[in-house]
């Protein structure tokens, strides 16, 4: 569906000068939307899958390890694929606030695409340069989004996510170097016309929700605080939204139906769209392959 078809639609959480705001900025910040009581169980989940990760002592498909990682003293950037790890985390992403916010500015018909954890550890987290979503799982249109729940806190020493407003409506970056290699982040070049120094930080108490458009342009720096800044990331997409390419992440719950029904036909947009590398054969997350292709430089 095009974004006016959308906006003809009856609206389930957003007021409509929310969904004109997104459309026309690419995010909206939902300060304190999860309560104490839903944010305690979200948690407590959390917990369990940094728990299974003390087994852990090599990055993998679905743990990424903080330098310093040990199973007494757990460090992790990322955990993917969590929504096979706790029930809880599942249903949360299937029927909550979460999805109706989905279904007002993605259309009636949503499928989940995956979730994961990015921990952004205290002490000096990791950082993540300046990229799309949509250049690692191109669709044939730009209909996905991507929402970050913080579990505590965030302030502006802890790294929080920083977007550009209106850059979803600029170009579909290319994501390699100049030597044709995956970089998992826009080019130094590209950047410059990007707008940066328009960069707004999305900060908030716990309980805080965002979402931003796939083409969006965003990143974080490093967390250079003494407080951990744990975030919950779920992506959903259109059901009329037919990814090009393998799933970084596939769950059992991949490309699940969780709201509407089954489109009779994909929705093709005319646009570029690059292409990532083939995911088929294995992905870690983007911390590893900006760090492999900062190394390599």
């Amino acid at each position: 569906m095009t974004p006016e078809a959308i906006l003809n639609q009856s609206a389930v959480a957003l007021n409509q000068s929310q969904r004109e705001t997104y459309f026309e900025q690419g995010y909206l910040v939902f300060p304190e939307l999860i309560g104490h009581t839903e944010l305690l169980v979200i948690r407590d989940a959390v917990n369990n899958v940094l728990d299974m990760s003390r087994e852990v002592d090599v990055s993998n498909h679905q743990f990424d390890l903080e330098k310093g990682h040990s199973s007494e003293n757990p460090k992790l950037r990322r955990v993917a694929l969590v929504d096979d790890l706790d029930i809880n985390l599942w249903k949360f992403c299937k029927d909550s606030v979460v999805t109706d916010i989905a279904v007002d500015i993605l259309g009636p018909n949503i499928r989940f695409r995956d979730l994961f954890i990015n921990f952004k550890w205290a002490g000096g987290g990791a950082e993540v340069k300046w990229h799309q979503d949509i250049a690692f799982y191109p669709h044939t249109n730009v209909n996905t989004c991507q929402f970050l729940l913080a579990l505590e806190d965030v302030e502006s020493d802890q790294g929080p996510l920083q977007v550009i407003p209106n850059s979803h409506l600029g170009p579909i970056h290319l994501h390699y170097n100049a030597e044709g290699n995956w970089a998992a982040a826009i080019s130094e070049s590209d950047l410059k016309l990007a707008g940066v120094n328009k960069a707004i930080e999305l900060r908030g108490k716990a309980g805080t929700l965002s979402v931003h458009h796939s083409c969006t342009i965003h990143g974080s720096e490093q967390n250079m605080s003494q407080r951990g800044r744990p975030m919950l990331v779920i992506t959903y997409s259109a059901a009329d939204a037919i990814p090009y390419t393998a799933a970084p992440y596939l769950s059992s719950h991949f490309s699940e139906l969780v709201r509407g029904s089954q489109p009779r036909y994909a929705h093709h947009q005319e646009l570029q769209m690059p292409l990532p590398p083939d995911w088929s054969s294995g992905y870690t997350s983007i911390f590893n392959h900006q760090e492999q292709a900062e190394n390599d430089a």
